[in-house]
């Protein structure tokens, strides 16, 4: 459910697979966080954790947590002024050529649901990210295409509600249009997660896992960029 890919005496990445919380929520069940914590007591470590940043419930992908109050200031402020690099791989419906996107997104808190305005009003917030594509297969669903993506802001639901907005839904995501019904879960994933801090550099990848569909419509080649 969770893999630890990096650990120091003030910070630890982790994997966290789709479908679980990354903190703790009403509805009880294991969270990243909780998860985290409970390996490294087993470990004989330190289990104070502080919670930095989130990802979707349905998203799997990497997290970071702060060790101690100190660190947690720290990464904090790296969050705020955009100096955490959070990079992302997804299988969209459709031949997608990459782009960068630029929108206000309204966040529907009764809908659970971002939304994409034309212009600027209360509550909603600019969006902007960059995507590109590495390859693009036909299936008898029609084309999927693996693409790569940059955040340059961090909004509710921004990656899934940008590019369903261009007509690339991701592969299933049905909240957000897709249609593929094959696909068990959302097919976006937190893939690089890193942070250049004095005394301190963390930078961490993943891949997604090939054996699990849309993921496995392309080679361990399409991936590298």
């Amino acid at each position: 459910m969770i893999e630890i890919l990096y650990k120091s005496k003030n910070a630890v990445v982790i994997y966290k697979a789709p479908g679980i919380p990354s903190q703790s929520d009403p509805s009880g069940d294991p969270d990243a966080m909780t998860l985290t914590s409970e390996a490294l007591r087993e470990k004989g470590e330190n289990p104070n954790l502080w919670l930095i940043h989130r990802l979707d419930r349905v998203v799997g992908g990497l997290l970071v947590f702060a060790r101690n109050k100190k660190y947690a200031a720290i990464l904090s402020e790296y969050v705020k002024d955009r100096l955490l690099t959070k990079e992302y791989y997804a299988v969209v419906e459709g031949d997608a050529a990459g782009d960068t996107l630029e929108n206000f997104l309204y966040k529907d808190a009764r809908a659970g649901k971002s939304f994409v305005i034309d212009k600027e009003r209360g509550g909603a917030k600019l969006a902007r990210l960059s995507y590109r594509a590495l390859k693009t297969v036909e299936t008898e669903k029609g084309s999927k295409t693996l693409v790569y993506v940059t955040l340059d802001t961090g909004r509710y639901h921004q990656i899934r509600a940008q590019l369903s907005h261009v007509g690339h839904p991701i592969c299933g995501d049905g909240k957000y249009g897709s249609h593929d019904n094959k696909a068990k879960q959302v097919a976006l994933l937190a893939s690089h997660l890193a942070i250049d801090i004095p005394g301190e550099q963390i930078d961490v990848r993943r891949l997604p896992d090939l054996d699990t569909y849309p993921w496995s419509l392309f080679s361990a080649e399409d991936y590298m960029m």
